[in-house]
């Protein structure tokens, strides 16, 4: 049987308005922002796996404000990687890879996560990647793992990143 949360107490006017902005159809599925935005806005008691859901979308919402993007000059990778801190993420260290378009600066793109422990991919679809990318990657990853763990913990800021980061 599904527990339920009122979600009321945890959201304040101001935090439903900027959801309610940033959760836009553009960015996401224009079913899932409408969920998501009419469950916000009304209030709704609802499961405990849904709060979860919705806590996941924000932590991600609110990465997207510390990622970093750098491009091949910088990571010798051909596509574009965007490098975050945890933030709130409840995920394991990832970085992202940007696949349609490979060279694009925006996170919302299509994008497939690489786990920065073991180079094994973890969301996106990974058949979009073809095998040359996904070992730039993993080499990259390799090449940078300290510095790349030291970043998603906060131990770093992103000037020091930018400056640790070794291209391929």
């Amino acid at each position: 049987m599904d527990s339920h949360v009122d979600i009321r107490p945890i959201l304040s006017d101001s935090d439903v308005a900027r959801f309610s902005r940033e959760l836009a159809p553009g960015q996401i599925g224009t079913s899932a922002a409408a969920g998501i935005v009419a469950g916000i806005e009304s209030f709704v008691v609802a499961r405990r796996d849904d709060i979860f859901a919705l806590a996941d979308k924000l932590a991600e919402l609110e990465q997207l404000e510390h990622r970093v993007t750098y491009r091949k000059n910088v990571t010798g990778v051909d596509n574009t990687l965007f490098i975050s801190p945890k933030v709130h993420a409840r995920h394991a260290a990832r970085i992202k890879v940007a696949i349609d378009p490979p060279n694009t600066v925006s996170p919302t793109s299509e994008t497939v996560s690489v786990s920065i422990h073991d180079g094994s991919v973890v969301a996106g679809n990974a058949v979009s990647m073809s095998s040359n990318l996904l070992s730039q990657v993993r080499k990259f990853i390799d090449l940078n793992r300290t510095t790349l763990l030291d970043y998603w913990e906060e131990r770093i800021d992103t000037d020091e990143l930018r400056n640790r980061l070794k291209s391929i």
